[in-house]
């Protein structure tokens, strides 16, 4: 929820006084669903709830025909500290955050060599597609400074390298495990046995 508060604060700030609807438009066109996690259905929820605890006010608003009233909110000074201590703490603090794939990756002993080898190749060469539409995006003028914020490349940037430092890594495992380089020593997986038969026995 952190996030997304950031999120749509910083947006808030930028655009102030704005309505919700072009708060969820503006963080879809960033893809922060993609990147951030912030869900589009959570967006007015979360407006709601930062005019509540008094981070926004509203500042009226306006219906068009037979649609919805759409509200507009502006940052209050508690909102704008709020928004100054969630950003420093994203750029500043090191968060560990929940992987799927390294879950998956800690128990990969439990399947057949050949299977962890192909999904790691098969994430290496999804990472290689990803990155070629980045490098496609920055090469076709989409993310030029005439057309987005600079540090919109520099995030495109960081992606890329990301990825490459993955991929090298997935195909280098790949191919340890194809070798039939063990798991675990004779003494490792002896001792290991012995700790879980302890347990048992406890």
């Amino acid at each position: 929820m952190s996030t997304t508060r950031m999120m749509i604060l910083g947006v808030v700030r930028m655009a102030q006084p704005v309505h919700g609807y072009d708060v969820r438009r503006e963080l879809l066109s960033w893809h922060a669903d993609k990147w951030a996690n912030v869900q589009p259905g959570s967006v007015y929820h979360a407006l709601k709830k930062l005019a509540e605890e008094g981070a926004l006010r509203e500042v009226g608003s306006e219906q068009v025909g037979g649609r919805p009233a759409r509200t507009r909110y502006e940052m209050t000074p508690k909102g704008d500290e709020q928004f100054r201590d969630l950003l420093s703490a994203a750029l500043w603090e090191q968060r560990e955050v929940e992987d799927p794939f390294l879950a998956g990756f800690s128990l990969m002993t439990e399947l057949p060599r050949e299977e962890v080898a192909a999904a790691l190749r098969h994430r290496a060469r999804k990472l290689r597609a990803d990155n070629e539409g980045a490098q496609a995006a920055i090469a076709s003028g989409w993310a030029v400074p005439e057309n987005k914020p600079v540090h919109v490349r520099w995030m495109l940037e960081l992606g890329i390298a990301r990825n490459e430092g993955e991929i090298a890594w997935c195909e280098r495992v790949a191919e340890r495990i194809e070798a039939g380089e063990p798991y675990l020593s004779a003494e490792l997986q002896e001792r290991w046995k012995r700790g879980f038969d302890n347990s048992a026995t406890d």
